[in-house]
């Protein structure tokens, strides 16, 4: 699938010192990515610094600077990444055929949670970001409610008929799984994700129509 930005048309700068990142450049974009995504996650947008970044990512200053202009480049990168795997997923859901089983959605919800173990990071930092720049937010607003678009109109598919607003159902189901999942690394070892994955399944069987885990018991 085409990659849609969460961000809009907002695109992130890479620089390129050559004009094809070779292997070991593009090694080191991924390392400086995945060290922002996992900064943002613990201390959020405005309190990551490229040196934070740096030191997680075992580069320099000027590694950094040699691929990202700034932090919101790289924020804005980790937010086609994380919206193209968001809308993978999504799409997964869309081709569940009928009969719905309990035990697919939950197998949805699992990965769901997963992807969220890779990208929540940046869906937290994206919050703080958007607050502290319009640009962001205005944009960012627009891409993801496509989204939550495109997931409402999975539900409506599964359920085979449509019960109110698409994008705010879509939303709905998005933000109790991003809160869901924040929160309970947040309360780490207090809450079972087990259990939390159950239950969130539960919610979306009864969006979909189909019989709750407990009335499969």
């Amino acid at each position: 699938m085409t990659a849609e930005s969460v961000i809009g048309d907002i695109e992130p700068t890479l620089r390129r010192p050559t004009d094809e990142l070779g292997p070991r450049a593009q090694r080191t974009v991924v390392r400086i990515l995945a060290a922002t995504r996992d900064v943002f996650l613990t201390q959020g947008y405005g309190g990551t610094s490229i040196d934070d970044i740096a030191q997680r990512a075992g580069v320099s200053r000027a590694s950094f600077y040699t691929y990202f202009p700034t932090k919101r480049d790289a924020l804005l990168a980790l937010g086609n990444d994380a919206t193209a795997g968001a809308g993978a997923l999504v799409d997964e859901l869309g081709r569940i055929e009928p009969p719905v089983e309990f035990a697919t959605l939950e197998a949805w919800i699992g990965a769901y949670l997963a992807f969220l173990d890779e990208y929540g990071g940046f869906a937290l930092a994206w919050g703080h970001a958007a607050y502290e720049d319009d640009e962001l937010r205005v944009a960012g607003t627009r891409g993801h409610l496509r989204l939550c678009r495109r997931l409402g109109d999975a539900l409506e598919s599964l359920r085979g008929a449509p019960v109110g607003d698409a994008t705010t159902q879509g939303l709905l189901l998005f933000s109790m799984l991003e809160r869901g999942w924040a929160q309970a690394r947040l309360y780490e070892g207090a809450i079972d994700m087990g259990q939390l994955r159950r239950d969130a399944t539960d919610v979306l069987a009864r969006m979909v129509g189909t019989p709750c885990a407990r009335e499969h018991r």
